[in-house]
């Protein structure tokens, strides 16, 4: 075999980057243990892209450090959290810590096609578990941020001109002084929807 074409022909790059099918992928690597020198190679070509790929590396700034790590903290306060401890929804809320909780605490919110339940208001800050079968009709907000975590239906939300669809796991908050409007695609829709006054 000749060891010199056959690094030249560029296939262990392709093998590097995952980009062969199956059968491609098998026969590099059944040549790899037949000869070292090509295990040489590949480990260059790694090495080679590792560099290159640490000479473009841009370094996170300093603001999306600390968003990263609010937001994890946050996940974990969220998987911990209880009936009487309630994190904020926010873009990365796992939908699925908020339907235990309602689950363990509200059942016959499943059992309803429409059911309004205030979770928590303090501080500023009320979160209502919604089920509903009915649209939204269109409003708007000049003093409170109000954002949605959609758990379980379908909705198309229209922010002014604007429209998109959630399903569960969908998060959307909706801009201020902007009309708005949700209309239920799959009912019924269950959500969670937080409001946070902006003058507390």
């Amino acid at each position: 075999m000749n060891l010199n074409a056959y690094i030249e022909s560029g296939i262990l790059e392709l093998f590097v980057l995952d980009l062969l099918d199956e059968t491609d992928r098998a026969n590099v690597l059944s040549l790899l243990l037949l000869f070292p020198a090509l295990q040489e190679e590949v480990e260059r070509i790694e090495s080679t892209l590792e560099t290159f790929a640490r000479s473009i590396a841009i370094d996170p700034s300093d603001a999306l450090k600390k968003r990263i790590g609010v937001s994890l903290a946050d996940a974990v306060k969220e998987q911990k959290m209880d009936i009487d401890h309630l994190v904020l929804i926010a873009e990365h809320s796992d939908y699925r810590n908020w339907l235990r909780l309602v689950s363990e605490h509200f059942p016959k919110a499943f059992e309803k096609d429409n059911y309004f339940k205030v979770l928590r208001s303090e501080n500023g800050v009320t979160q209502v578990l919604i089920v509903s079968t009915s649209d939204i009709e269109e409003g708007s907000h000049d003093e409170l941020r109000e954002s949605f975590l959609i758990l379980k239906g379908e909705c198309r939300c229209t922010f002014g001109e604007d429209s998109f669809y959630l399903g569960p796991g969908g998060y959307t908050q909706v801009p201020l002084h902007q009309h708005h409007k949700v209309e239920i695609i799959s009912a019924p829709v269950m959500a969670i929807m937080q409001r946070v006054s902006i003058t507390e």
